[in-house]
């Protein structure tokens, strides 16, 4: 049965790490040796399956889709991204398309685009392909978290496995247990965390994480049957943060909420000459913001300015 498959390479990849051996340098990014060999034993599940790819959200610097690529020459394997985060020298497109050269890695293929856009017409870059295996490591935001899930879910092969990265987030964890709540034919396979991420850990345990599952992961699996018990990742009840979504989106301040978070931080850590440094830098980022990115109203901004004040979509036939 393929979900006892699955849960046999997952194992074998928490006791053997990557399956394949690419020379130091070559490879380098933000992900665990056990995430790296799950990703490759469970494509090779679908070794010889010409109908299966393999598609991640989220390259940075090519470590997982070359990986993958390098270890199945014979499978497609996509990555989208569209180098917004985590670049401020425009320099990563060229960092993956000269390690793909240099392993030779023909069977892997960038969709330089933001991943709405991708997904939404992935269909005219899998030329025919089901999504076997889905990587998710874009955006971490719930929204992105639960977008990339639901959009993909069209192009997701009938034994298709989805390993979603950076599941110690508590948001990113409660994506994934809506997309489960509402998708009863997928359920929870395998889940690991840490206590906290690892650029946050002491150089010891940082080496663990490196070694091991990275900044937590959930790994679901299509199950129509119900083999598996329905079960769910850990989630706080209390949704309170994700209510006050509302609050910020309408504030006139909700360009600058990012960065006033420095303040509070410096506030809580009783540092006057920390609050000052953040309050000067968020001045200037206001001063520099166009007036259509601010809020017309103290409260209750509605981003509704325009629109029209009716329309029917259903019209009466004659």
């Amino acid at each position: 049965m393929f979900i006892q498959q699955a849960a046999k390479a997952i194992r074998e990849a928490e006791l053997g790490g990557p399956l394949t051996t690419i020379d130091d340098g070559v490879l380098t990014g933000y992900s665990g040796e056990k995430l790296i060999g799950a990703l490759q034993r469970l494509c090779r599940l679908h070794d010889g399956d010409p109908t299966a790819c393999y598609l991640e959200i989220g390259v940075f610097q090519g470590l997982t889709l070359l990986s993958v690529a390098h270890s199945m020459p014979s499978m497609p394997c996509h990555g989208i991204d569209n180098f917004a985060f985590f670049d401020p020298d425009g320099a990563n497109l060229g960092i993956v398309e000269a390690r793909r050269a240099a392993l030779g890695a023909t069977n892997a293929h960038l969709i330089n685009e933001d991943y709405e856009d991708a997904l939404q017409d992935l269909d005219r870059h899998l030329e025919g392909c089901r999504v076997a295996l889905l990587f998710v490591d874009g955006p971490h935001d719930y929204r992105s978290q639960l977008m990339c899930l639901q959009l993909a879910l069209p192009h997701l092969h009938d034994q298709a496995v989805i390993i979603v990265d950076d599941s110690n987030y508590a948001h990113v964890r409660q994506a994934n247990r809506d997309f489960l709540v509402t998708h009863p034919e997928f359920r929870l396979l395998f889940e690991a965390y840490t206590r906290c991420h690892p650029q946050n850990m002491p150089q010891h345990e940082h080496d663990n994480a490196c070694k091991g599952w990275w900044n937590g992961v959930n790994i679901l699996v299509r199950d129509p049957d119900g083999t598996l018990p329905a079960s769910y990742p850990p989630t706080e009840r209390d949704r309170t943060l994700f209510e006050n979504d509302h609050i910020l989106h309408a504030s006139p301040a909700a360009p600058f909420l990012p960065a006033a978070s420095g303040l509070v931080s410096a506030i809580d850590r009783l540092s006057p000459i920390a609050f000052l440094a953040q309050a000067a830098a968020l001045k200037l980022k206001m001063r520099g913001t166009a007036p259509a990115r601010k809020g017309m109203y103290r409260a209750m901004n509605t981003g509704s300015e325009g629109l029209p004040e009716a329309i029917h979509h259903h019209r009466d036939q004659d």
